[in-house]
């Protein structure tokens, strides 16, 4: 049977709640989750991850299935990788999410890390995060660099 949930890591509760709740700079759990999924695997962040609460994969847009599967297919964990729209929350043919886990929770604790010393109000997080975003905006970055990576058939 189809895994149809992601886990975070029962470790960084604390983490979630500080960004989501706290300083309010996420909507979801889901949306901490995907920004520290992606600033793990920018970084090449990885960690192994406790048991935690998890979040069902029917809560995460195409767009965000579509970087999973990517970031699965480069690690070579998913060998059917696929950019048209499918029906994905009905039967998910992909089960180890392991990889996506890791680096969510690698990326959480960098992510947090950058974010520390401006969470003690709201406004402060959203501006550090923003100035977050802008560095990785203002990086070089070319599609190439991705396509390299891929594997050759």
């Amino acid at each position: 049977m189809s895994r149809r949930s992601v886990r975070r890591d029962g470790a960084q509760n604390e983490m979630y709640v500080t960004l989501k709740d706290d300083v309010q700079l996420f909507e979801s759990y889901k949306d901490v989750f995907m920004a520290a999924l992606m600033y793990g695997y920018t970084n090449e962040r990885r960690k192994k991850i406790k048991n935690g609460p998890e979040i069902l994969l029917g809560i995460f847009s195409s767009q965000d299935i579509q970087f999973m599967k990517m970031i699965m297919y480069l690690e070579k964990e998913y060998e059917l990788f696929s950019t048209e729209d499918e029906a994905e929350s009905a039967d998910m043919n992909f089960e180890n999410f392991e990889i996506i886990e890791e680096y969510a929770a690698g990326g959480l604790e960098g992510l947090y890390h950058e974010l520390q010393n401006h969470l003690s109000d709201s406004e402060s997080a959203q501006n550090a995060y923003l100035d977050l975003m802008m560095k990785y905006e203002n990086q070089d970055f070319s599609t190439e660099d991705l396509i390299n990576e891929l594997p050759l058939k």
